[in-house]
């Protein structure tokens, strides 16, 4: 009996806990919002991308857990750049107690072993009198150092500049108009003023406004000695006007027949207003300190003269061409009896060369001396 009241009570507690049966279409319709439990445990997310991207409204609040990233790099900004205060003055600047000595060698042989200490100054030979003859540089240049007081030559003394013009029986020195002109040495004016009524070219109004200086030296043979400055703008001296030389006799123009401002100047001998009684400048205005003239004549196997032979001149550090007089108008110097000079070269070797259609007829190393002339005698083969 006791059994059989167990069964009917089980009975009833299993009855009493089945839910109620509920119409689905009656279920009301709710948000599908989760709300976690605080106490749930999460389940496992992707994580979140290195550089998270926040919508325009939203504020972004770190958590307080750290995040590892990598170490910024320090960029310095225009304005955040450290900038020195240290600035050295003139009084402060490094001086070189030694001047480094160009040591010229005359062998192209590399030596084998290195050298540990400074080698010895080279002394370079001494002038060849079979070679040399004595110079007459009396004459300072008519142009002061902070002008173009070197000689153009693309139209040397002698030259035509490739038979493109009549042959020049001075030198140009090329600057802008107004640059100041120089006594090349000292003398009485012999003339100043323009050449239209007194020719001293090959037709008046030649070289415009010019000055002539009459000095108190002589040639080899006895023959007075002249300068001549021509195209000049402006003349500031008179006839019996003594200078020295470097006074101011007037400044550069382009009066004349002149293609633009620059200084032509002559030197000449015996009579001053012979257009042909000139003789090459540069055998008569010293060099730059530390510099040379080379001069020559270039002739043939027989010892002829030849005329508009083009020169090279070659060492380590330049290259320059030079030309032979034009043809037989041109005067040489009584004392060289040259054909040729190339002036302002640098002391050093030089190797000297004719070639023609691609042919060597002469090549030879010569040394130019410094503050003198150096000869060579051009036979070509």
């Amino acid at each position: 009996m006791k059994r059989l009241l167990i069964l009917l009570l089980l009975a009833c507690l299993v009855a009493a806990c089945q839910p109620t049966p509920t119409s689905i279409a009656t279920l009301p319709i709710t948000p599908t919002r989760i709300v976690r439990d605080a106490t749930a445990v999460p389940t496992a997310n992707p994580l979140p991308s290195r550089t998270p991207t926040l919508p325009p409204s939203a504020t972004f609040t770190p958590t307080l857990t750290p995040t590892l990233t990598p170490t910024p790099t320090l960029t310095l900004t225009p304005s955040d750049t450290p900038t020195p205060t240290f600035t050295l003055t003139p009084s402060d600047t490094p001086v070189p107690t030694d001047t480094p000595t160009r040591i010229v060698i005359a062998s192209a042989t590399p030596p084998q072993e290195p050298v540990v200490s400074p080698p010895p100054t080279w002394t370079p030979p001494a002038p060849d009198p079979a070679t040399q003859i004595e110079d007459h540089y009396r004459m300072r240049r008519p142009i002061s150092d902070n002008g173009a007081n070197y000689v153009a030559r693309s139209y040397p003394y002698g030259g035509t500049s490739g038979g493109a013009l009549q042959v020049h029986l001075g030198v140009d020195m090329q600057n802008p108009s107004g640059t100041p002109i120089l006594a090349a040495a000292d003398g009485v004016i012999y003339y100043a003023g323009s050449d239209d009524g007194t020719q001293f070219g090959p037709a008046t109004n030649y070289y415009g406004n010019l000055v002539v200086i009459q000095h108190g030296f002589t040639d080899s043979s006895g023959q007075t000695v002249y300068s001549l400055y021509g195209h000049m703008q402006r003349v500031d001296v008179q006839v019996g006007q003594t200078v020295k030389a470097g006074d101011n006799i007037g400044v550069v123009g382009a009066t004349g027949v002149a293609f633009g401002p620059h200084l032509h100047f002559e030197v000449r001998v015996g009579n001053p207003n012979d257009y042909r009684s000139t003789r090459n400048p540069e055998l008569w205005i010293f060099p730059y300190r530390g510099f040379g003239t080379l001069v020559g004549r270039v002739t043939d196997a027989s010892g002829n003269l030849l005329y508009d032979v083009t020169l090279q001149v070659k060492s380590t550090d330049i290259a320059r061409n030079t030309f032979s007089y034009a043809d037989d108008t041109v005067n040489p110097d009584p004392v060289f009896q040259e054909n040729f000079t190339l002036g302002d070269l640098p002391e050093n070797y030089y190797e000297v060369s004719v070639n023609e259609r691609g042919r060597v007829r002469f090549r030879q190393i010569v040394y130019v001396q410094p503050n003198r002339s150096t000869w060579i005698d051009v036979r070509l083969n």
